[in-house]
């Protein structure tokens, strides 16, 4: 499990409800009428979206042999949680699939 949540490299996740916050923010100032659920629907699809292709990412480089031979640092070479643990590769595989799937449901309930 820890791999999964490395793979979906939280501390970049700040980013998502930054950025649905200034749709929020944007739309209340137009005058927009906020409805809360679906504000809400729409963050955790966006956090989804996120985490999903960060561990696409993570299961994609790692298969491809990237990750052994990029030089990490904070920013680059993935978390380097599937070299540590290639078993988990799978788990990351599935937990990608499915905040996919989340994605893709939270998505169609907003449109």
């Amino acid at each position: 499990m820890k791999a999964v949540i490395r793979s979906f490299r939280v501390p970049f996740l700040v980013l998502t409800p930054v950025c649905v916050g200034l749709g929020v923010v944007a739309a209340w100032l137009t005058g927009a009428a906020i409805h809360w659920g679906d504000a809400l629907v729409a963050l955790g699809g966006a956090l989804c979206a996120h985490m999903s292709v960060n561990a696409f990412n993570e299961y994609f480089d790692f298969r491809s042999g990237l990750d052994a031979q990029t030089q990490r640092t904070p920013f680059s070479g993935g978390s380097g949680s599937l070299v540590e643990r290639p078993a988990a590769a799978v788990s990351v595989l599935n937990s990608a699939l499915l905040t996919l799937a989340v994605t893709v449901l939270a998505g169609g309930y907003v449109i």
